[in-house]
């Protein structure tokens, strides 16, 4: 059998015909993410213009999809347009050509027709090796709409060459989705996820070279403070494989079920905040959490005395934690949940709700401590609350951390930065202090500095 995904209106009579929203020609509706057959079922695959109306992680696991549906030794059509032709034709085109050639870059604004991705060559060939894909070759043309073309053929290994880990892949991704476990609309979720699922391949690669079960337990360790939905994904994906007892595997399936419950991710980035304030201290801070998460994760798996006490004591922390609420704990993840409470605390400066600024800006540096611009904002929300004691001892903290870091000009904002203090000092200033955004306004010498 051959399949055509996405094929529109451009019906096929030797394949089975798929899209997910050409509902009149379609032999099948469904997602190019989430196929509906089974493994090794097809032995050619094609997907005519559809890869650029992917999101990059969304390609990642349609990608995936293909290689998984496809039988050993299959073979991969995908075209797409040329997005490097197009750009050259745009740069040496007259007005009304270029509106057209834009249209071949972006799509059309109609229901599934835009354009989110044009790989260039390198990009795609870097991604198809990613899953598992030998290249064969290519061809660049223009299609029948005169689109500059681009044309990649490549195939799955033989049963014997193809290597067991991308395989692995394939079916941890279909849980993934499966279980709605894959949002695409927060790209640094797909990165982190993507990052952990790297991780996992390229353990279980040693695992299957070495055959030592300590990368078997690197990755139940890692995965479970990362994100224990991944884990029990891979549990399910490697259930045909006998890397530990069955009562062991039981266990370890009991115990991620019980961890993915309670959300430890959350419980490790809510102990983070509960780390002192000390600037420059972040990746101190989270070596420390991870560690103690590397401490519960290892009592639970081989000591069965510890299990039972330990997933009560993570119980007890999750029914009294709730300041954050993520699922995944990685140190960009972090990074980021603080940036939005830092945005957050300079709306309510701007508004004037001091209150609300102060809670946001603290709980913005509780979880990242290496930005000296969340001290000196807060510094200054203490200021205009008449907490003068309380913000100049940020202030202080804001420049212990100017002194430790790389940016341009340091001498000058240092400078700006004591002055500000030595007028909160001498009760000069602390009502017309308003939010430090960029260090691009310290350089212009805004008023208010």
């Amino acid at each position: 059998m051959k399949l055509n995904i996405g094929c529109g209106k451009k019906y096929d009579p030797n394949y089975v015909n798929v899209d997910f929203q050409e509902v009149l020609i379609a032999d099948k509706i469904m997602s190019a993410i989430d196929l509906d057959f089974n493994d090794n079922s097809f032995e050619e695959v094609k997907a005519i213009h559809l890869i650029e109306h992917l999101s990059f992680f969304e390609s990642h696991y349609a990608l995936s999809e293909f290689f998984r549906v496809l039988d050993f030794n299959g073979k991969l059509i995908i075209e797409t347009p040329d997005i490097e032709s197009a750009f050259k034709s745009y740069l040496n085109s007259n007005y009304e050509k270029q509106k057209e050639i834009l249209g071949w870059i972006f799509g059309v604004p109609d229901p599934g027709l835009q354009h989110k991705l044009c790989y260039p060559l390198g990009m795609l060939l870097d991604l198809l090796e990613k899953t598992g894909f030998e290249y064969f070759g290519k061809k660049v043309f223009y299609n029948a709409e005169s689109i500059p073309t681009l044309r990649i053929i490549s195939k799955k290994p033989s049963k014997g060459e193809i290597e067991e880990n991308f395989h692995l892949m394939t079916l941890i991704r279909k849980q993934l989705i499966r279980k709605e476990q894959v949002h695409f609309v927060d790209s640094y979720i797909n990165k982190e996820q993507e990052d952990l699922l790297t991780y996992i391949l390229v353990k279980f690669h040693d695992f299957e070279k070495y055959n030592d079960r300590g990368f078997f337990y690197d990755i139940i360790t890692k995965t479970l403070i990362r994100s224990p939905v991944i884990t029990e994904a891979f549990l399910t994906a490697i259930q045909n494989y006998e890397f530990v007892s069955e009562l062991e595997s039981k266990n370890i399936f009991e115990f991620t079920k019980k961890l993915k419950e309670i959300n430890f991710p959350n419980i490790l980035i809510n102990s983070l905040m509960k780390v002192p304030i000390i600037p420059g201290s972040q990746r101190l801070a989270l070596f420390s959490i991870e560690s103690f998460g590397e401490k519960i994760i290892e009592k639970i798996i081989f000591s069965k005395d510890e299990r039972e006490k330990e997933l009560n004591h993570l119980q007890k922390l999750s029914d009294t934690t709730h300041s954050i609420e993520l699922d995944f704990y990685s140190p960009l993840i972090v990074k980021k949940k603080s940036e939005d409470y830092f945005y957050q605390g300079v709306k309510f400066f701007y508004l004037n709700n001091l209150r609300k600024s102060q809670n946001y800006f603290l709980l913005a540096l509780k979880l990242y401590r290496d930005d000296f611009l969340y001290f000196w904002n807060f510094a200054r929300v203490l200021t205009k609350l008449d907490k003068k004691q309380n913000a100049l001892s940020f202030y202080k903290k804001a420049l212990r951390l100017l002194r430790i870091s790389n940016v341009e000009n340091k001498t000058k904002i240092k400078n700006e930065l004591k002055r500000e203090m030595k007028l909160i000092k001498d009760d000069s200033q602390n009502r017309e202090l308003t939010p430090i955004l960029s260090l691009s306004k310290i350089m212009l010498n805004d008023k208010d500095l």
